[in-house]
């Protein structure tokens, strides 16, 4: 009976695991699926946004206005990251400004960082108001260091690095990202 329900207490937790894993879903060319994340989003992309190539589900996503971009590689992310432009405008995509609501401009002097999550705005306007206030207008961010997705409040953890804002789950992640904020502070790897 032991033994019994122990497997049965593995295969729920394999299947929670499972539930919560990354997962190709099928879109009409099955060649490129899409990706579906932990947070029930689906990749705005179904190619990689740097190399072309198929999505990795073991390569965690670029949020850019709370959107999920799918990568290939570990290398990818961080190419992405750092000039993020050229590359989408490659997929047109629908990108709303999280301040006015309004289609927001894929340009670099309309871009801003939270975390490794990267912004757009319609205006240089909107873009301000963001970065004077970035918690009034950023659903999660994924913390730099243990790579949880959460809602920061005014309450959470914060380091600044690079002008950039970093918000933390825990005063333990901030304390290992402001000793060595140059391992943590671009995207990179899976």
């Amino acid at each position: 009976m032991r033994f019994g329900n122990a497997l049965v207490i593995a295969c729920a937790v394999a299947l929670a695991a499972t539930a919560e894993a990354q997962r190709h879903v099928p879109v009409p060319n099955s060649e490129f699926p899409k990706v579906k994340y932990p947070d029930s989003l689906t990749s705005l992309n179904d190619k990689c946004a740097v190399a072309g190539g198929r999505l990795s589900t073991s390569v965690r996503p670029v949020y850019v206005n709370e959107v999920p971009v799918g990568f290939c590689c570990t290398k990818c992310p961080g190419v992405f990251s750092k000039e993020p432009e050229g590359y989408l405008t490659a997929f047109s995509p629908s990108l709303v400004c999280p301040v006015t609501g309004k289609p927001a401009k894929p340009e670099a002097k309309l871009r801003a960082y939270v975390n490794h999550e990267i912004f757009y705005f319609a205006n240089d306007a909107a873009r301000q108001k963001f970065r004077t206030s970035p918690l009034k207008y950023v659903g999660m961010v994924t913390d730099p260091v243990s790579r949880v997705r959460f809602q920061p409040k005014a309450s959470s953890p914060r380091a600044d690095w690079e002008s950039r804002p970093f918000y933390f789950e825990s005063g333990e992640t901030r304390a290992k990202f402001v000793e060595s904020p140059g391992k943590y502070g671009w995207r990179e790897g899976a």
